[in-house]
């Protein structure tokens, strides 16, 4: 690139700022496709977002990337339904109603296994204690938490929502197909500078969340995802969960 822009410099066919502005671009451009390493790394969970919605353009370019993801026999088995503001704040209007109100459904799978290991435990109440640390919430401050909680079925803010299905008939490995997916998806969002935030807490109404995609019997909710641009000036923003050492998951066979 720099031997181009220079040789066409040099017959003054184009300016050297011109040169140089294109250069940085092109430069700008191949490091931030190439770097995934770096993309994965500053991945997190944003929880609150700015009231800028990103274009459909956008999004059906983030959902073609994604769409690369590996699945057994190429089965692509993710069903995907994006939520514009009306439909996601019809869904957030229905959804609030019954969580205010106590109305429960009937949950199509457990986030958690019923008997979670201790290890496990730990983190999940880390990973909580964390976020209310960087609310400024106390422990016994039960309305702010509740609060909180709701923040889950405004989409945490976001402009844009998405449901994300499976067919009932998959077992563990197509669950897993999706969930790689989900990492494309999460990884292409901030490629265009988005976040987002995978919510499993839509399983929780699927009669409700039915009512807005008109999704087929056939599918599953997993869950949603909240994605538009990071308010990086949220507190809750600021916080990152904590990770094992590789020793702890990993083992080599000699």
């Amino acid at each position: 690139l720099v031997s181009i822009f220079a040789y066409l410099q040099s017959f003054e066919l184009l300016p050297y700022l011109v040169c140089y502005k294109l250069y940085k671009k092109q430069h700008y451009l191949i490091t931030k496709i190439m770097n995934i390493k770096e993309g994965i790394e500053k991945r997190f969970s944003v929880r609150a977002f700015k009231d800028e919605a990103p274009s459909m353009d956008i999004i059906k370019k983030i959902l073609k990337t994604a769409n690369s993801a590996p699945s057994g026999g190429n089965i692509q088995p993710w069903k995907v339904y994006v939520l514009n503001k009306e439909s996601k704040n019809e869904l957030t209007k229905k959804t609030l109603h019954n969580f205010d109100n106590g109305v429960q459904e009937e949950i199509e799978y457990n986030i958690y296994p019923e008997k979670l290991a201790d290890e496990y435990k730990k983190r999940r109440y880390e990973c909580g204690a964390d976020m209310y640390s960087a609310l400024s919430i106390e422990k016994d401050d039960l309305d702010s938490r509740f609060r909180q909680i709701r923040e889950n079925y405004k989409f945490f803010g976001a402009p844009l929502g998405m449901i994300i299905t499976i067919d009932r008939s998959f077992g563990n490995n197509g669950w897993g197909h999706v969930g790689m997916f989900l990492e494309n998806l999460w990884l292409s969002a901030i490629h265009y500078d988005l976040g987002c935030c995978l919510q499993e807490s839509w399983s929780i109404y699927p009669k409700t969340v039915k009512e807005i995609t008109k999704h087929p019997d056939n599918e599953i909710v997993w869950c949603g995802v909240a994605i538009g641009y990071p308010d990086k000036d949220n507190p809750i923003n600021k916080y990152r969960t904590k990770r094992e050492e590789i020793d702890s998951f990993a083992k080599f066979i000699e």
